[in-house]
């Protein structure tokens, strides 16, 4: 095809990028591109959208019958390109809800899409722990007790196809009884401006709020891959074994799981160790594809406490900078530390404020290489990990509460906190946009005063 030819294509197509309505009085007959012609379902938009589409979600309650393996409210097959990236919002004024029955509430397993302003709530008011237990011993699971509320994956896909730049921007993702926010096998994920609570309750599969797993480069382009911030996480926590030992695991806000590439000597596949992957002749075919991670993650501007496992942690994991973040009151069910490494290489932990619960602890240093930690504050003194600008202080926080969307984890008037951050990896504003830093030197934490 002639270049000229091909450009003409190439606009032609961008030109004609349309606009789908979806909404609760809406019927999926309806040709979807009006107001009052609006789609009923998800998934009809899915099935139609091209590159450069957006897709407008109206008030109502989306949710679905298909309990099946991979069963989901939307499963996003169709991908947008680099230069016209398909969105999903909110309609203006508008908040849908997305309410998962099945495995996932969003499911996307294709790239270039925008996900913002939505909200996705699952079942766990309706849900017993015993039920959850009972189920949790049967052979075969049932979505029921294991749904996630967002999840990318890319194990049903070819090694050459996995899914790679979605931003979920503005999304409410709560008491779902899986995962709330997790990405497999995936590349470029921005999560941003989220909350994220009351997940992972009643999976058997040791879920946590936000979590990644054997992310799959795209390309070995500098810069950041992977981008976690200015999230509201809390009270993700596991309450049924994992069926894997027997044994409560994870719950944690916000983790970043296993990056290294995979080996046929057995190792731990989880901080306690309580888990050890089977020695094998040789990784999986489609594993042994998989290229080696180069890309670099950063976690920064979060709020996480009262999970059941870590505020924040890497596990077999290389390049990460976790910078700015608050984490409080960790921990709550499997005891794991406040925000650590484990098994990690080339990790930088600056400017975070670490309150671990009454007898916690702050943080772990296991088989790690390369950590750069310094800037941090936490109110007693520990030496498994320390810098010679740390602080042993109490933050001196404004009103802390389980609940984030109601609490205040911003600093009181004469914290040591205050403007006694560094400015290695700056970031340009805190957790809700206030530009850092204010006065002379950066607070440290997720808020600037």
């Amino acid at each position: 095809m002639k270049p000229t030819l091909f450009l003409l294509l190439l606009l032609s197509h961008t030109a004609f990028a349309g606009t789908w309505y979806v909404a609760g009085t809406g019927n999926d007959a309806n040709n979807g591109k009006t107001r009052k012609t609006a789609f009923r379902s998800l998934q009809k938009a899915a099935d139609l959208v091209n590159p450069g589409d957006v897709v407008l979600i109206s008030d109502g309650v989306y949710s679905n019958d298909n309990t099946g393996d991979g069963g989901a409210v939307v499963s996003v097959e169709r991908s947008g390109r680099p230069d016209a990236w398909i969105t999903w919002k909110a309609a203006p004024g508008q908040r849908p809800v997305v309410h998962p029955i099945g495995w996932t509430g969003i499911q996307i397993r294709s790239s270039y899409h925008v996900f913002e302003g939505l909200t996705v709530m699952g079942n766990n008011d309706a849900i017993s722990l015993d039920e959850a237990k009972a189920d949790a011993k049967n052979a075969k699971a049932n979505p029921y007790f294991n749904t996630n509320g967002i999840c990318f994956d890319g194990r049903q896909n070819p090694p050459n196809a996995m899914p790679h730049h979605v931003v979920i921007r503005r999304c409410v993702v709560g008491k779902c009884a899986g995962g709330g926010i997790t990405g497999l096998k995936i590349d470029y994920l921005t999560i941003e401006d989220c909350q994220v609570f009351n997940n992972a309750w009643f999976m058997r599969y040791a879920g946590s709020g936000i979590t990644l797993l054997e992310n799959w480069a795209h390309d070995d382009s500098p810069g950041y891959h992977i981008i976690i911030r200015r999230n509201l996480v809390w009270n993700n926590k596991t309450q049924v074994p994992w069926d894997r030992t027997g044994k409560l695991s994870d719950g944690n806000g916000i983790l970043l799981d296993v990056t290294d590439q995979p080996t046929a000597t057995p190792g731990a596949t989880n901080p306690n160790g309580d888990a050890i992957v089977a020695p094998a002749a040789a990784p999986k075919p489609e594993e042994a594809k998989r290229p080696e991670w180069k890309g670099r993650a950063l976690i920064a501007n979060n709020v996480s406490a009262y999970n059941g496992g870590s505020g924040i942690h890497t596990f077999r994991t290389k390049h990460v900078d976790i910078v700015n973040n608050t984490t409080y009151c960790n921990g709550q069910v499997v005891g794991y530390e406040e925000l650590f490494a484990n098994r990690s290489e080339d990790v930088v932990i600056l400017n975070n404020i670490i309150v671990p619960k009454p007898g916690g602890k702050v943080t772990g240093n296991n088989r790690n290489t390369n950590i750069r930690w310094d800037y941090n504050l936490y109110p007693a003194a520990q030496q498994v990990m320390s810098g010679p600008h740390d602080l042993v202080a109490d933050p001196g926080f404004l009103n802390a509460q389980t609940d984030l969307s109601k609490g205040n984890f911003r600093l009181a008037k004469g914290s040591l906190a205050r403007d006694s951050g560094c400015d290695e990896l700056p970031q340009p504003t805190d957790l809700v946009g206030k530009k850092r830093p204010q006065r002379g030197a950066r607070d440290r934490g997720a808020y600037e005063q």
